[in-house]
């Protein structure tokens, strides 16, 4: 049992030894990549990932533009984009980096005491609402799912906005009702102040995908962008059963 654990711990030591050499290695690697991405990905996606990216490769430069106009990333000199899944042209390569994603409606208990509830999509019609403009500057029409039925509504309002920071806190302040990704609304709802509305409605989105030009090769700052991406928990975008309403 002595012999064969000295031979275990050399072994160990071997095993750390070539692991510590493989992190220099990658620490020792230098470069510069660009790349541009959602607003709303940045929160979700890039500002948990970039303390570990720049603790294991601290000389890769890696530029972020923050763009919700649809960009070609080749033309632009990006070396890739991040967008929804859905939004990407066919000759591109993508990879998803979530789950597909969910899409609330949500008010602040104030706006609920004052207006009420929506109990169908089609009741948003009466209600205050944020309208929301997209990157290619149409206003979108609040989607929802409930099994094979689907819902489409120009819902009203005198409030619009590109940015879901403002939405939201708008929505916090009770001056409307507002529509996102319940992953960016999380923080609201699991203090209170905001709650879901029409929770049997939500639907489920595309995910958030990292895409490339078919003709490039991925550098490795985007490649190991994309592997600590993928090493963050999912839970943060699971649905808890107490969101419900």
């Amino acid at each position: 049992g002595e012999a064969l654990a000295q031979k275990i711990a050399a072994g160990l030591e071997v095993i750390d030894s070539g692991l510590a050499e493989l992190q220099d290695r990658f620490r020792g690697i230098a470069g510069s990549v660009r790349i541009n991405v959602l607003r709303d990905a940045v929160p979700l996606l890039l500002a948990p990932a970039l303390p570990l990216f720049v603790e294991r490769y601290p000389n890769i430069e890696l530029e972020v533009a923050s763009d919700d106009h649809f960009v070609d990333v080749t033309a632009e000199g990006f070396d890739a984009g991040l967008r929804y899944a859905g939004s990407i042209p066919e000759d591109m390569i993508a990879m998803p980096l979530t789950p597909p994603l969910r899409w609330v409606t949500v008010g602040a208990p104030s706006y609920f005491a004052r207006h009420g509830r929506p109990a169908v999509p089609e009741d948003l019609t009466g209600h205050r609402c944020t309208r929301l403009r997209t990157g290619r500057g149409q206003i979108y029409r609040w989607e929802f799912e409930r099994g094979a039925e689907t819902r489409e509504i120009d819902v009203p309002g005198s409030v619009v906005s590109g940015s879901t920071d403002f939405a939201l806190a708008a929505a916090v302040g009770g001056t409307c009702l507002t529509y996102c990704l319940e992953a960016l609304a999380r923080p609201y709802l699991d203090t209170g102040r905001l709650e879901i509305t029409l929770a049997e409605w939500a639907p489920l989105g595309p995910p958030l995908a990292l895409y490339y030009s078919s003709r490039r090769q991925l550098p490795f700052g985007i490649s190991a962008l994309i592997d600590i991406i993928r090493s963050l928990p999912e839970q943060r975008f699971l649905e808890p059963n107490s969101t419900k309403h």
